[in-house]
């Protein structure tokens, strides 16, 4: 009998070597047995001898999790040929299902035909096992499909040598065999020694061969119970023995689901010992509640809250073998990092990284296949045992003993950016975690956030200072510890190569001492992280982006653990560099320089809840335990100064029109004369539009303190602006009025209806803060018997936010972690998408990429896309022949993939009916229905993308592979057309075909492995250019690496410019109320780049269009608009400055980064028109008010207000005359003397 197994599963293979030769030692002659290993790439040969064997094969045993496309493939056209029996395990091929009489047919669910109903697959399994045993045929039939699931999930050679015997003897009808034996089950949950698997009744039991010290604190190991896809209890045992020199341990074999056996699994975590566990050590993929056949997340999370104890999530690789992953700078693979850290993050889990990987494979004569197994990395695994000593270390130490480093940033650095934070005012957060910590029975002195200013900022204890030597205040230590350890280390000769010997040149005195700039009140520490090194030797910022760090940076965090003997770390606000450094993008190994300089200590970071990209970085790669803070209240940034007055005109000439019309040319007059003043077309409705989206654009007041929420009017303002839009059944205020009014809101919009639009907003205000303010509804002629309930629907909606974002968790959260508690996670993203984000004080994940796109997001996209090609079209009367896009990671989880469902579109592609999270799949829309060609498209993603997106990478370069093979015209397929002639000069270049095609049709480019961005930023902060094109090179040297199938991050000389030089449109969305493009430097790093490179690559401008998707409706715009919105809204804007200058030092701190961004721009985009220059030099130069407010907030960041608008005039964007100039010289000149007299 010919039997073929394709399966991934190593256990499973060597038990079936093991098996097959005995039978063929025994009975020769009677089983033809072919072997393939499921997880590794085949030849062209042998993937065809494997579908040759499964088409003439008796029975087929099918288990592709996680296989290969290319083998999947294979199989498949095998099974299409296939007469024979076919035994799918798992989720693949389950369509191809028959055994006997016996098949899947009806067991499908629903919409997706390729996804089982489990309920009836469960219900049908249990009526096999009951009647297959005394009834023959289909009955039978059952019962033996179901027994070789089981007998290949543990595996062992016994449970395979019966299941061969059944399928010789019942499909094969070979008699002569042994008797069968029943398969071999583990129990489903239990105590189990994972050294001998054997399992115990209870802790009683397992307590007489593992006695219990009542002294030691207890670790509950969760592992599988089975051995399939590997066996891991040989690791899990070796890990226990380590631990049990310290600590108790629960070991827990779990082979069942968990919503099947929540009660035991519970009472087995929660009632064993006599004593609570101290830290839950789970080895298992997926979440803790569901995995890959569903389950219930939410039970999961429910027994670690009960628990209430650090949850660790360390695990084993079995699809990289330990070099290969020593060598990677991906580190784990894509779907490792999905099921082993992305899907255990969304329940709260810490610490993931691997403990263990393959070895070398062994080869297999008589089977021809090559098997390995999983075993322990032993430098990984000693990092675990420390890493739970540590915070074992913080559940049972005493408060008062505890010694915390508190680590604020000073970057850029210098005095004007001391105790920097998106969107926090970290003097007095820090303040406030002080005081805190005192009343928490910590040793502190609690420093106001005045002494703190003047000990950093007039004290002089700051980076690379300008205006201040005071070395004496700092802390001293001596390079000699460092240097001893740096010998050993195997980066030693690139740190010497890039920063010469220790103690180096940044921050050591004259004794060759490094400066630790800091202070230690009691046993707290308050520090600074050190710079990076590339504005004190400003060369060094076109080099490589993976900088290995200076000798003072870390000596730094050396210091921390040897000398001050921190027993946390807590990085304040938003975000420092450590989690940037050198290393592996996910699954971390000790030479990754965040694993070395944080060494065994627990990370604790105070972080943003509205950046999931960068948190999730944090967390992977620096092991951060999160704790996110809020965003500052939002307001409406209103109309000021004359603006509020041209609206006024603006009121009077429409009501003229009926009432005075002998009156409306004049007052139509001096609308155009003050809108020319005020640098706004001369065109009534776009003026209108534009008047109207300044007054109700949503602006950050000021900056947020942590572990204070939202007072009552603050959490009103909130609810209101979340009352403005739709949003899951709740209807916004303003479209119930348009309802009853009989029109839409969108209408209105698109005929520029904006005093209607007034008036409804005016009347959707007056019924919210009446129903906020009386909990009844006002009297309003819009509100009737039809649709009040709808109203007070939406309004209980809004009180309900008003009273959950008044509560805030960050300092309970805080100090939580630091007594080694479980930190529970939510969703990081915008508020106003999102209002679940609030209140904050948790860990934040990410949004599970599996689910992108959702159906909001492809719509949205989708108008992304045509806005943006009806703009081009209007302009040049065609289409474009190719767009480029800026893909970031924060966008897509914010989104849930807004502009990855634009690149979908522009291809003419949507996501299928029949996707779902395992298994998605894309529709190619007909170019009949489509009606216009398909759009190339060059896709620019930042390093956190590929990050935190793998799988849409995938799913992208899978689709350009049916486009390339699609049969259309040149006419009909840009992207086609672009890849023929990509492909010819590959072909030119001496590339095989093979190769030529892969890379002509990759369009997904970012920055090369391990890096995350371009050094644009950092080029524009040291002032270290002279032309625009360093920049656009700059850009192109980062963004050059390609993404495909085949390669990851491989830079191909000229392959990106081929593709940028046919690109006509530049697009990017701004998805958040956070920032404007003006507000983020990133903006101009990416679009702006990517702007300039094509160019430098065209020899002219493409079109650049911003898309504003923070509201319901979707508005594309020139990139000019959108910068001068940003500059209206916000720098000119009374309201917003005066919210930042409710922060001392850190409000022009926060104003001069805008000034900065705005050169970025300007240098990038050439899009910062004349008025914006003089309009900034007004507000903040002339305007002698302003200008004292400044000065007293933080002279620094004023003096750096003052440099850029020099900048922009050297640098020739600026045409200001000679007594703009000079003032601004004068006021630079007096300041510094004033700042040197006074340090």
């Amino acid at each position: 009998m010919k039997i073929t197994f394709i399966t991934v599963s190593t256990p499973g293979i060597k038990s079936l070597i093991e098996a097959g030769k005995e039978i063929n030692r025994q009975y020769p002659n009677i089983l033809d047995l072919n072997l393939y290993y499921g997880k590794e790439e085949m030849n062209d040969e042998k993937s065809k001898k494997m579908a040759e064997d499964i088409k003439n094969s008796h029975l087929v045993f099918v288990d592709l999790m996680g296989s290969p496309s290319s083998i999947a493939k294979s199989v498949y056209i095998g099974l299409e040929s296939c007469n024979g029996n076919i035994v799918p395990y798992g989720s693949s091929a389950r369509e191809y299902m028959r055994l006997g009489s016996f098949t899947m047919k009806g067991m499908t669910d629903g919409k997706n035909k390729k996804k089982m109903n489990m309920a009836a697959i469960e219900k049908m399994k249990s009526t096999a096992e009951t009647l297959g045993k005394i009834m023959p045929g289909k009955m039978r039939d059952m019962k033996n499909y179901f027994s070789i699931l089981k007998y290949f999930k543990v595996a062992d050679k016994s449970n395979i040598l019966n299941m061969l015997y059944l399928m010789l003897r019942d499909y094969g009808n070979i008699n002569e065999i042994p008797r069968l034996l029943e398969p071999r089950e583990v129990e489903e949950v239990g105590i189990c020694n994972p050294e001998t698997m054997r399992f115990y009744k209870n802790y009683e039991e397992y307590e007489k061969d593992f006695p219990f010290d009542i002294k030691k604190p207890t670790v509950a190991i969760l592992f599988y119970g089975h051995k399939y896809p590997v066996d891991t209890s040989s690791c899990v045992g070796e890990i226990k023995k380590r631990i049990e020199k310290f600590a108790n341990v629960i070991p827990i074999a779990i082979s069942g689901a968990f919503t099947k056996n929540e009660k035991k699994i519970k009472d087995v975590i929660l009632k064993s010992t006599k004593t609570s566990v101290d830290i839950i050590l789970n080895f298992m993929s997926f979440r803790l509640g569901a995995g890959p056949m569903g389950g219930e997340p939410q039970a999961g999370i429910d027994l670690l809250k009960k628990a209430d104890v650090p949850y660790f999530h360390p695990y084993f690789m079995s699809r990289r073998r330990i070099k290969e992953w020593e060598e990677s700078i991906q580190g784990c693979s894509t779907s490792e990092m999905m099921i082993s850290v992305m899907l255990p993050e969304l329940d709260g889990c810490i610490e993931t990284y691997p403990v263990g990987a393959m070895t070398e494979p062994r080869y297999d004569m008589e089977f021809d296949i090559r098997t390995d197994e999983l075993v322990i990395i032993e430098e990984r695994v000693d990092k675990l045992i420390s890493r739970i000593r540590s915070y074992i270390n913080l559940r049972k130490k005493e408060n008062k003993d505890k010694r915390i480093a508190i680590i604020c940033y000073n970057y850029p650095p210098g005095e004007s950016n001391i105790f920097g934070g998106a969107f926090l005012d970290t003097f007095s957060s820090v303040e406030n975690i002080l005081k805190n910590l005192k009343d928490k029975g910590y040793k502190v002195n609690p420093l106001t956030k005045e002494e703190l200013m003047g000990i950093f900022t007039a004290g002089g204890i700051v980076n690379s200072g300008k205006y201040s030597d005071s070395w004496e205040k700092m802390i001293k230590y001596p390079d000699k510890k460092y240097r001893e350890e740096l010998k050993k280390s195997s980066d030693y000769e690139d740190i010497i190569k890039e920063w010469g010997p220790s103690p180096g040149s940044i921050m050591v005195n004259d004794n060759n001492e490094f400066l630790i700039p800091g202070i230690i009140e009691g046993n707290i520490f308050i520090g600074l992280q050190p710079t990076r090194g590339v504005h004190e030797e400003i060369e060094k910022v076109y080099h490589d982006k993976t900088l290995p760090p200076h000798h003072q940076y870390s000596g730094f965090y050396k210091w921390i653990k040897d000398e001050f003997k921190a027993d946390a770390i807590i990085h304040v606000g938003t975000h420092g560099t450590l989690e940037f450094l050198k290393g592996k993008e996910c699954g971390m190994s000790g030479n990754c320089y965040p694993d070395k300089l944080l060494s065994d200590i627990p990370h604790i970071y105070l972080y943003y809840c509205g950046n999931p990209s960068e948190s999730t970085i944090a967390k992977r790669r620096s092991y951060a335990n999160i704790i996110s803070y809020q965003p500052p209240v939002f307001v409406q940034g209103e109309l000021y100064g004359e603006f509020a007055g041209l609206i006024s005109m603006i009121d009077n000439y429409h009501q003229s029109l009926s009432l005075a019309p002998q009156s409306s040319d004049d007052i139509l007059s001096s609308i155009w004369e003050l809108a020319e003043k005020l640098n706004m077309p001369k065109n009534l409705d776009n003026i209108e539009g534009e008047l109207y989206r300044m007054k109700k654009s949503l602006i950050p007041k000021g900056l947020h303190i942590f572990g204070k929420g939202y007072t009552p009017e603050e959490a009103r303002e909130y609810a209101k602006g979340l009352l403005r839009y739709n949003r899951n059944g709740i209807l916004s205020i303003r479209e119930l009025i348009t309802r009853a009014n009989g029109c839409s809101l969108d209408a209105l919009l698109d005929n520029d209806q904006y005093e209607t639009i007034r008036e409804i907003d005016e009347e959707a205000e007056k019924i919210i803060d009446y129903y906020f303010e009386n909990r009844k509804l006002k009297k309003s002629k819009y509100i009737n018997e039809n649709n009040k309930d709808e109203f007070i629907k939406s309004l209980e909606y809004g009180c309900t936010i008003i009273e959950s974002s008044q509560k805030n968790y960050e300092m309970e959260g805080l100090m939580r972690v630091l007594e080694g508690k479980y930190n529970p996670a939510k969703l990081a993203g915008d508020i106003y998408r999102h209002p679940e984000i609030l209140p904050s004080g948790y860990n934040l994940y990410q949004f599970d990429p599996r689910l992108i796109p959702t159906k909001i997001a492809y719509k949205r996209g989708e108008k992304i896309c045509l806005n943006t090609l009806d703009a081009y079209k209007k302009e040049e009367n065609s289409y474009p022949l190719s767009t480029a896009v800026v893909l970031w990671g924060l966008e897509t989880s914010r989104t849930q993939g807004e502009t990855f469902s634009q690149i979908l579109a522009y291809l003419g592609v949507r996501v299928s009916e029949s996707s779902n999270e395992w298994d998605p799949k894309y529709d190619i829309i007909p170019i009949e229905e489509l009606e216009r060609p398909r759009i190339d498209v060059t896709i620019n993603i930042c390093g956190f993308f590929r990050d935190m997106f793998p799988n849409l990478i995938v799913s992208l370069n899978e689709i350009f592979e049916r486009l390339w093979k699609s049969d259309e015209s040149d006419e009909e397929n840009y992207f086609k057309r672009n890849s023929k002639r990509i492909y010819k000069k590959l072909l030119d270049k001496g590339y095989d075909e093979e190769e030529a095609k892969e890379l002509a049709i990759s369009r997904v480019f970012g920055p090369k492995e391990g890096s995350y961005g371009t050094g644009i930023t950092k080029i524009i902060e040291t002032k270290n250019w002279e032309k625009e094109e360093q920049l656009g090179k700059a850009y192109i040297d980062s963004l050059q690496h390609v993404y495909n199938g085949k390669v990851h991050g491989k830079r191909v000389e000229g392959l990106y410019e081929e593709n940028l030089k046919t690109v006509e449109i530049i697009s990017q969305i701004r998805s958040n109320h956070e920032y404007e493009i003006t507000d983020l430097d990133h903006y101009y790093e990416y679009f702006g780049g990517l702007s300039k490179s094509v160019e430098m690559v065209k020899g002219q401008k493409a079109k650049m269009y911003i898309t504003d998707t923070t509201g319901d409706r979707v508005l594309s715009e020139s990139v000019e608009k959108s910068i001068e919105r940003g500059i209206r809204t916000r720098v000119l804007n009374p309201k917003w400055i005066d919210g930042m200058l409710e922060h001392k030092y850190h409000g022009v701190q926060k104003i001069a980064d805008r000034f900065e961004n705005v050169l970025g721009l300007a240098a990038t985009t050439n899009s910062v028109e004349e008025w914006i220059y003089e309009d900034m030099y007004d507000s903040y130069v002339d305007n002698e008010e302003l200008r004292k407010r400044l000065i007293e907030n933080n002279p620094f960041a004023y003096m750096d207000i003052l440099e850029q608008m020099t900048e922009y005039y050297n640098r020739g964007y600026w045409k200001a005359d000679k007594e703009k100039i000079d003032k601004i010289k004068e006021l630079y000149l007096e300041l510094e003397g004033n700042i040197e007299e006074n340090l």
